[in-house]
């Protein structure tokens, strides 16, 4: 057997035809989301050089949800979470929604 050549199933399953259903990748969409969530809510935390304790009372929430969060295991997202968190960072949250699933969200500067 020539194993040069390994193909993750998914790739596999493409070539074959299968195109996997709309549900499943609605949630690998919001998986994709909560983890780039999750990165800019690290990188501007230890920016304003806040711990996790510290953004968990600016929040409102645990240090267990903030952990959460920025692990990217905060699902779903929802609009409640993006208002808090653009509070409690100081930033604008633009989060930009597409048909085709290749949806963004990102941290600006708060407008004055």
């Amino acid at each position: 057997m020539n194993h040069t050549r390994w193909r993750l199933a998914r790739e596999r399953a493409a070539v074959d035809g299968y195109t996997e259903p709309a549900e499943v990748l609605a949630e690998r969409e919001q998986i994709r989301l909560a983890h780039d969530l999750g990165q800019l809510v690290y990188d501007r935390r230890t920016a304003l050089g806040f711990s996790q304790p510290m953004l968990a009372e600016r929040l409102g929430m645990t240090v267990g949800e903030v952990e959460a969060v920025e692990l990217g295991g905060m699902l779903p997202v929802t609009a409640d979470l993006l208002v808090r968190l653009a509070t409690a960072l100081q930033v604008s949250v633009d989060l930009h929604v597409v048909s085709d699933g290749h949806n963004t969200v990102a941290f600006g500067e708060r407008a004055a």
